[in-house]
């Protein structure tokens, strides 16, 4: 079990990575040729148009399997971060097309002062700043969360979780936060958070900010786990028959 696990997570990275590397790289790339191919070889503008539009579209099939793999096990929640760095990785190689198409122009005696460009660039180094500041923000969070997918109403789900806490005599505080469910227990530092995908499905993030409590937050995951496979507590999830008392 432990070895299947392993091998799932292990694709999982590199879907991760794969997009990562088409969003930082490949795309950013093809985008800076068709600014330079503009200026220099307009002929080529239209075939690189393209060619990015195809790229970004084949990003697809790895976030398309990247879902389908969440479903199978835990897995730490790294994804955030790579696409903020891919989104930096984006906006810096773009920018410094941008600036360098600039120069291309004032030497070919073109108008390179247009305001609308300074406005692109501008924009360009904001969002760089904003990427920046919310990556060094989260970091933390990301770094110490897992994640997985299950095939289950939100509310069913967050039924038997609290349901096993109360059981164990835990204390916990569950608040809704538009259709998030975010179940923080008071003394063990770990949060729970319970969001609906489209249909009848739920991303389960647990966030363990602190090493001591691995064991439990692993306990949780097992109940969460053991849940879903049973068929009796299957049928219950399905359609959220369990009661439960809430705790603020």
């Amino acid at each position: 079990m432990a070895a299947g696990a392993s091998e799932q997570e292990r694709r999982i990275e590199r879907s991760e990575n794969i997009i990562q590397y088409v969003l930082a790289v490949l795309v950013p790339s093809l985008m800076a040729l068709m600014l330079y191919s503009f200026l220099l070889f307009d002929f080529l503008f239209t075939t690189l148009f393209v060619a990015v539009v195809a790229v970004a579209l084949l990003a697809l099939l790895p976030a398309m399997r990247l879902h389908r793999l969440h479903f199978e096990t835990w897995a730490r929640n790294t994804m955030p971060q790579k696409l903020i760095t891919s989104g930096i990785g984006m906006i810096y190689i773009v920018a410094v097309s941008i600036f360098a198409v600039l120069m291309v122009s004032d030497c070919k005696g073109m108008m390179s002062n247009s305001p609308v460009t300074f406005a692109v660039f501008g924009g360009l180094l904001i969002g760089l700043m904003c990427l920046m500041a919310y990556s060094g923000r989260n970091k933390e969070r990301f770094q110490n969360s897992e994640k997985r997918f299950f095939t289950c109403v939100p509310k069913a789900l967050e039924t038997h979780l609290v349901t096993d806490l109360t059981k164990d005599g835990h204390e916990y505080n569950v608040t809704l936060v538009r259709d998030m469910s975010r179940v923080e227990l008071t003394k063990g530092g770990i949060v729970i958070r319970i969001m609906p995908l489209h249909g009848s499905m739920t991303e389960v993030l647990v966030e363990n900010l602190s090493p001591e409590n691995e064991e439990l937050a692993s306990r949780l995951k097992s109940y969460l786990d053991d849940v879903v496979l049973s068929p009796s507590s299957r049928l219950a999830l399905d359609h959220g028959t369990s009661d439960y008392v809430r705790h603020t």
